[in-house]
C-alpha cells in the first residue's frame, strides 16, 4: 500500500492490504522452495527436473511476487527481486541450483522483514480517535465561524490530546486562550493585551460586568462566560496564564473541555 506520510491507517487497511500482501509473498517464497525440494529429492525414475518443475509455475509466480512487493513498497527487497528475476531469466541453471535459490529467497525474505520493521503505525485508542480525526470541528462550527484565527491551534490541541501529547495540547490551548481573553477584554472595554495573571484578568472582567444592569440578558451572558473563564483558571492550576511543566491526559482533557466551553460562550457574547 502506498500510504501518504503521517496518515493514520486503520487496522482494517493493514490487514486488507499490508498483511495480505506480506502473507501472499511469503507463501509464494515457500512454494518456490517446496517445488524445488520436490524436484531435487525426486528419484530419477520420476522424470522430474529442477528446471522443468520450477519453471512450470515460475513465470506466474514471479509476476505475482512483483505485484505484492510493489503493494508493500519495499525498495530494497524490490531491487534484490529484480536481480533474482534477471538471473532466473538469463542463467536458469545457476539460479536454480540448491544453494543459489535458497540464498536468494532467504535474502529476499530478510529484506522484506527488515524493511517492514522500519514501518511504524500509530495506534490511537478508539475513545480518543475522534480527537485526532476531527470529522467535526473540535469546538463546533460556531467557533470556526467566529474565530478563524484560532482554528489551527484548536485543531492541534485536539490532535495532541488524541495522541496523549498532553502538555503540547495545553500549549496550543494557551495560544487559544490568549486570543480569546483579549477579545473578551475588548468586548468589556478592559485592557488585557499584556496581562497574564489569571486573578488580575478575572478582577478586571468582573469589575466591568458589575457596572452593567444585572437584569439585562447581555449581562447574564457575559457573567456566564466569566464563570467558565474561572473554570479554565481552576483547571490551569497555575496563577499565571502559561502551562506548568507537564500535564497528564486527565488534566489536559479537563482544560480542553473548559476552554471549549468558554470559547463557545464567547460566540454568543461577541
Amino acid at each position: 500500500m502506498q500510504e501518504m506520510p503521517f496518515k493514520l491507517v486503520s487496522l482494517m487497511e493493514l490487514l486488507r492490504l499490508e498483511a495480505d500482501a506480506y502473507c501472499r509473498l511469503m507463501s509464494m517464497v515457500g512454494q518456490l522452495l517446496a517445488h524445488f525440494q520436490i524436484a531435487a529429492n525426486a528419484p530419477a525414475s520420476a522424470g522430474l527436473s529442477v528446471k522443468g518443475h520450477v519453471y512450470a509455475q515460475l513465470a506466474a509466480t514471479l509476476r505475482e511476487m512483483e505485484e505484492q512487493l510493489a503493494k508493500l513498497n519495499l525498495p530494497l527487497a524490490q531491487a534484490h527481486f529484480e536481480r533474482m528475476k534477471w538471473s532466473l531469466e538469463n542463467d536458469a541453471t545457476t539460479s536454480l541450483a540448491n544453494d543459489s535459490l535458497t540464498r536468494n529467497l532467504s535474502e529476499l525474505t530478510t529484506r522484506v522483514i527488515d524493511e517492514l520493521q522500519q514501518r511504524l503505525f500509530l495506534n490511537v485508542p478508539l475513545e480518543q480517535s475522534e480527537l485526532y480525526l476531527q470529522l467535526q470541528p473540535p469546538f463546533g462550527e460556531s467557533v470556526n465561524k467566529h474565530f478563524p484565527q484560532m482554528l489551527e491551534d484548536i485543531s492541534e490541541a485536539g490532535k495532541c490530546l488524541g495522541l496523549n501529547r498532553s502538555t503540547a495540547c495545553v500549549f496550543h490551548l494557551m495560544r487559544v486562550m490568549e486570543l480569546a481573553v483579549q477579545r473578551f477584554g475588548e468586548e468589556l472595554g478592559v485592557q488585557l493585551a499584556a496581562e497574564k495573571n489569571w486573578q488580575v484578568i478575572l478582577d478586571q472582567i468582573n469589575a466591568a460586568i458589575r457596572k452593567w444592569d444585572v437584569k439585562d440578558a447581555k449581562t447574564k451572558a457575559h457573567a456566564q462566560a466569566t464563570s467558565h473563564l474561572y473554570n479554565v483558571n481552576v483547571a490551569w492550576r497555575n496563577e499565571v496564564m502559561h502551562p506548568k511543566q507537564t500535564y497528564t491526559f486527565e488534566e489536559a482533557k479537563v482544560i480542553f473541555d473548559n476552554v471549549r466551553t468558554f470559547i463557545s460562550d464567547l460566540t454568543h457574547v461577541l
